[in-house]
């Protein structure tokens, strides 16, 4: 499969494991062909583009309900809702995009389960300041009894981490598989 594909299917499952389709048993597993496209994908660029892909495609599925706000609420016309919803989308984006780039160079080090949780982590904690906290992996597991355990501990960063943890050691898993 490739990248941009794999990247693709990585944002519909995260958009699924939220409340909303109510799958959040994805959340530990949802960015596992995210990982994977960048794992193989040599290209920084393309590796952003995967990235920035996917992050459209999530805010896209995730925030599909600003469009009618915007439009009932905010009285404006169809066209300045699709432009603003997809200017949001696109810059929202940008954290995906971020993380494309960055964990194509720590995928394949010896700290790779930790330093993509990290990094994802890192990345959902700049939602807050740009005005939209919404929304963090973290969030996905509301449903789960156990991650809802450790969220007095944690936070919502914390969960994060944890299912990202696991998103990561499944990819590295499957990336690992032919060599054994």
């Amino acid at each position: 499969m490739k990248p941009l594909a794999l990247a693709l299917l990585s944002a519909l499952l995260a958009v699924a494991a939220f409340p909303s389709p109510g799958l959040s048993f994805l959340a530990p597993f949802c960015f596992v062909p995210l990982l994977l496209a960048i794992a193989w994908e040599p290209d920084p660029k393309r590796r952003l583009l995967c990235g920035w892909a996917a992050g459209i495609v999530y805010w896209a599925g995730i925030c599909y309900w600003i469009g009618f706000v915007l439009e009932q609420y905010g009285g404006m016309s169809l066209p300045l809702v699709w432009l603003s919803f997809s200017l949001f989308c696109i810059l929202k984006a940008m954290n995906f995009a971020a993380f494309g780039y960055l964990a194509g160079f720590l995928i394949h080090s010896r700290w790779a389960i930790l330093a993509t949780a990290a990094l994802w982590t890192g990345l959902e904690r700049v939602y807050g300041p740009f005005g939209f906290a919404w929304f963090a992996l973290g969030n996905a597991g509301i449903g789960m009894s156990v991650p809802m355990r450790l969220a007095p501990v944690t936070g919502v960063y914390g969960l994060s981490f944890v299912f990202f943890l696991i998103n990561a050691a499944v990819a590295l898993l499957i990336l690992r598989r032919p060599r054994l």
